[in-house]
């Protein structure tokens, strides 16, 4: 279901994650897998570095997604939507807080 009939939400789903691991890794590069607010990317990130393991997370996320759908179909769509708000929202945060970051780093140094 989620690979057929609801394919544009498979790949919006997709390119949000894509944009939510990139950015994760981008404020971790900064500030370390310890600011990260989800135990289990953060806890991957300690475990595979700060690369792999927002691009794990992902991959479980991916799972877990195809997982519901298969499980109830008729609630595809809604996972997929709540899905991508999720996604869209950490990846506004991850790019807030990295560019908090870069300022307060030009900051100390001007300093």
């Amino acid at each position: 279901m989620l690979f057929t009939r609801y394919r544009s939400y498979f790949y919006f789903f997709l390119v949000t994650a894509l944009t939510d691991a990139i950015s994760t890794s981008c404020f971790m590069s900064m500030l370390g897998p310890e600011q990260e607010s989800n135990f289990i990317v953060r806890d991957l990130a300690f475990y595979y570095g700060i690369y792999a393991g927002p691009a794990l997370g992902k991959i479980y996320q991916l799972f877990a997604v195809w997982g519901l759908s298969v499980i109830a179909p008729r609630l595809t769509r809604l996972v997929c939507i709540v899905v991508i708000a999720i996604n869209l929202f950490a990846t506004g945060i991850n790019i807030t807080v990295y560019l908090q970051a870069l300022k307060d780093a030009a900051a100390a140094t001007t300093q």
